[in-house]
């Protein structure tokens, strides 16, 4: 009985093992496409409208849902994200 005891153990410490690694990269996966809301509202406080951040692009959208435009960060002067092969802050002596 001891043998079979200890691989009942053994499985499921396997299992619970197995478990918290989907549980981990599950919460990471949601974490890295995360995306941050924003709501705007007139002076009056009705809703006017909204952003949406992923990443480096923001994307925004009137009160009927409208889409109204994009804006994409473009990094810094020393480090420059390019966009669909940009140079955004020139050539820097090429």
């Amino acid at each position: 009985m001891t043998k079979h005891k200890a691989s009942v153990v053994a499985l499921e410490a396997l299992i619970a093992l197995a478990l918290a690694f989907a549980i981990v990269f599950s919460l990471r996966i949601i974490a890295a496409h995360a995306e941050e809301r924003t709501t705007f509202t007139d002076k009056d406080g009705h809703f006017a409208g909204s952003s949406v951040t992923r990443g480096n692009t923001t994307t925004f959208t009137d009160r009927n849902g409208f889409y109204q435009g994009t804006v994409t960060r473009q990094g810094t002067p020393s480090n420059p994200q390019t966009i669909n092969g940009s140079d955004p802050f020139g050539r820097r002596g090429r």
